[in-house]
């Protein structure tokens, strides 16, 4: 439910209508995020020497970008509006496709013969067909009600904080009971709210909303800061360190940068953009879901999640004030 709520919060804030007019960020989540996953992999399969199938978890599980973890560089005000916008959509973004990619694959991994993974894909899709429909009909009927009530006084402004993350759990809830996929519901529910109800009044919601999400990720933390003292510190693994090293600062830089090449940012700006994709709280909430399954090499895959996560905390704390003093000094 935790990661239900955060992609539908992220998806509700992502300003849609920005992603429709830029050219840099279809490049950012339509080539780079494969060529990104592409790269882990390769990458796993190199230097660990894991199953395929495992490479590729471990790749789209440290594929998504976390906003909040370079903080201390999007607050600057020499840093642009357009990489602001382009750091926190993508963030926003990158989980909700992810996600799903994430499940098939962890779904994948129960199955060995052909014949099942191609039943495998009709379930897949057939869950994502009843995803679509839950969260569009959920999704009108809430932005429908909602703007009623408030029209007519009956909105209460104590329960608002609960409102969307109520609509979160409400869309996981009844896709689930369907049958469908939850996590792709709420994502495109969320997507629908911030397309189509572009009323003053959502930005108070999510605001509010966010209070108690946040209050979610720092339980989450916790969770994560006790299990990485286990996993980490107990015995120490040179090789996990440094492919999460590679992670943080390789398999995603050099593709970004590559494909913004031909885009009208000057070269500060995508060595910058291409920098910041620091690994948080959904590789964290993925990590603590590949641990209740049954996949060889989870706990190996979780070790790396978890040092990757550390050092993206470390190295993009540290960098932060760094490159916004080399952004002024190159304007």
């Amino acid at each position: 439910l935790i990661l239900a709520i955060f992609l539908f919060s992220d998806a509700a804030k992502t300003r849609l209508r920005v992603l429709l007019h830029s050219y840099q960020l279809p490049l950012l989540l339509l080539l780079a995020l494969p060529l990104t996953m592409g790269f882990a992999a390769l990458g796993a399969h190199a230097l660990l020497a894991l199953p395929w199938l495992s490479c590729f978890i471990l790749a789209i599980m440290l594929t998504p970008t976390d906003a909040a973890l370079c903080q201390s560089f999007i607050q600057q005000k020499q840093v642009p509006a357009k990489l602001r916008e382009a750091i926190n959509v993508e963030s926003g973004l990158n989980d909700g496709l992810c996600v799903p990619v994430f499940l098939f694959l962890l779904s994948s991994s129960l199955y060995t013969q052909q014949p099942a993974q191609c039943s495998l894909g009709a379930l897949f899709l057939q869950e994502v067909g009843l995803a679509l429909v839950v969260a569009l009909v959920l999704t009108i009927a809430a932005i429908y009600l909602i703007k009623l009530t408030y029209r007519h006084h009956f909105f209460a402004a104590k329960s608002s904080p609960f409102l969307f993350i109520g609509i979160a759990i409400a869309v996981f809830s009844v896709t689930q009971l369907a049958g469908g996929s939850g996590f792709i519901a709420v994502f495109i529910s969320g997507l629908l709210f911030d397309y189509g109800f572009r009323d003053a009044l959502k930005d108070k919601l999510i605001e509010e909303s966010e209070l108690i999400a946040d209050l979610a990720a720092y339980i989450l933390w916790v969770i994560f800061g006790i299990s990485t003292s286990v996993l980490l510190f107990t015995t120490f693994d040179w090789l996990v360190w440094a492919y999460a090293l590679l992670a943080v600062a390789v398999f995603r830089f050099f593709p970004v940068v590559l494909l913004l090449l031909g885009t009208r940012l000057n070269w500060c700006e995508r060595v910058v953009l291409a920098w910041f994709g620091p690994k948080g709280l959904a590789s964290v909430v993925l990590s603590l879901m590949l641990l209740g399954s049954e996949l060889p090499h989870s706990l190996l895959i979780t070790k790396i999640t978890a040092a990757t996560v550390l050092l993206s905390i470390f190295i993009f704390g540290v960098s932060g004030h760094l490159a916004g003093a080399f952004l002024m000094k190159k304007q």
